[in-house]
């Protein structure tokens, strides 16, 4: 049951900022979304793993044990996340937007049970 509140909180957190920067109560940084993204995975990888890491995972870590579980949408959506915010494919804003709004979109449906 931990692991579900776990889920549920990173889920909850990306949610807030995401509607912050709609809101625009958040000034609009790539690292805003790379935050919004590295809590979104978290909450995914907090459905597969009900045991609490003794380390912290980096986000590549918690991308690998994640894909298999994933629709091949989903996993596009994932990877070209990561390329854009982590500077490995040249992004505007308006990508990483439109990406951003895919990925909590799949973030709500996995996460649907819970909410």
């Amino acid at each position: 049951m931990v692991y579900f509140i776990r889920a549920k909180t990173h889920y909850q957190y990306a949610l807030s900022l995401w509607r912050d920067l709609h809101l625009e109560k958040k000034k609009v940084d790539p690292s805003l979304y790379l935050d919004i993204f590295s809590h979104g995975l978290k909450a995914l990888y907090n459905l597969l793993d009900v045991s609490p890491q003794e380390k912290s995972l980096s986000l590549e870590e918690i991308i690998l044990r994640i894909l298999p579980t994933l629709s091949e949408e989903e996993k596009r959506v994932i990877l070209s996340l990561k390329d854009l915010l982590l500077g490995k494919e040249s992004s505007s804003l308006e990508k990483i937007r439109e990406e951003m709004s895919v990925f909590m979109e799949i973030l709500k449906e996995s996460l649907r049970p819970i909410l």
